[in-house]
C-alpha cells in the first residue's frame, strides 16, 4: 500500500512539472466577520480585493494570494447595541464614526479539481496564511447625554474585547473556474478562521470572484 500511494504521488509529481502552469490574476471580495463580543454586533459587510499567482496543472495547485478587506461599522447594528446597553431613550441619535476594521492577508490554498467538465472545473480548496487585523480611530456620539469622545485604537480594543494583531489564519472552501480562451473566471465560498487573541477563533465566511490570466 505504501508503495502504490509512492508511486501515485510520484506520477503525480511527475505531471505537474512537465504541465505546470502559471497565472496571474486579480480577486474581489465579500466578508461577514464573526466572533464573540462587540464586534458582532457593530460590523456588519465589509468588502476588499487583492492579488494572486496560480502554480500547477488543470486537476491539482497551488494558489497563492494576498488580500485586504475593510468593514466599517453598521449604523444600525451600532444603534441596536446602544439600545442595549443603555435603553431606547438614552440611546436616541447615538452615532459612531470611523473605527474602521481592517485585514490584510497572504495565503498558500491548495486546489484539487473534483468534477473537469469541459469548459467549467469544480474544484475544493484549503489552506494556510497569515492575517493582520487592524482598527481605526472612532468617535462616539450619544446627544441625548452630551456624550462625545474620540476613541484611540487602544480603547477601541477595549470596547470589541480584540485588539490590533497579526495572527495565522486558515481556510477550507470550494470554487467554480469558468475557461474562456487565455483567461479563466472563477468564484470561490471559503470559510477562514483567524485565530485572535483573546477571543475565541474569528471566521469570515469570504465571497470571492475573480479573473486568471
Amino acid at each position: 500500500m505504501k508503495r502504490l500511494v509512492l508511486l501515485v504521488c510520484c506520477i503525480l509529481l511527475a505531471t505537474a512539472t512537465s504541465s505546470a502552469q502559471v497565472g496571474f490574476g486579480v480577486q474581489g471580495n465579500a466578508t461577514n466577520f464573526n466572533t464573540e463580543g462587540v464586534a458582532n454586533d457593530i460590523y456588519g459587510l465589509g468588502l476588499g480585493g487583492g492579488l494572486h499567482l496560480d502554480f500547477g496543472t488543470p486537476v491539482i495547485g497551488i494558489r497563492v494570494s494576498g488580500d485586504y478587506m475593510f468593514m466599517s461599522p453598521d449604523k444600525d447594528k451600532y444603534s441596536a447595541y446602544a439600545v442595549s446597553m443603555i435603553g431606547q431613550t438614552l440611546a436616541q441619535g447615538a452615532t459612531i464614526d470611523g473605527g474602521k476594521m481592517e485585514v490584510f492577508s497572504a495565503n498558500a490554498n491548495a486546489k484539487l479539481v473534483i468534477l473537469p467538465l469541459p469548459v467549467v472545473h469544480i474544484y475544493a480548496t484549503g489552506g494556510i496564511g497569515v492575517a493582520r487585523v487592524k482598527f481605526n480611530e472612532a468617535t462616539v456620539n450619544i446627544p441625548s447625554v452630551g456624550y462625545s469622545k474620540k476613541l484611540t485604537e487602544d480603547e477601541i480594543a477595549d470596547l470589541l474585547g480584540i485588539d490590533s494583531q497579526t495572527k495565522m489564519t486558515t481556510n477550507v472552501g470550494a470554487g467554480l473556474d469558468i475557461a474562456l480562451g487565455g483567461i479563466t473566471l472563477f468564484g470561490e465560498v471559503k470559510l477562514n478562521w483567524i485565530y485572535t487573541d483573546p477571543n475565541t477563533t474569528a471566521m469570515i465566511p469570504i465571497g470571492t470572484v475573480g479573473i486568471t490570466f
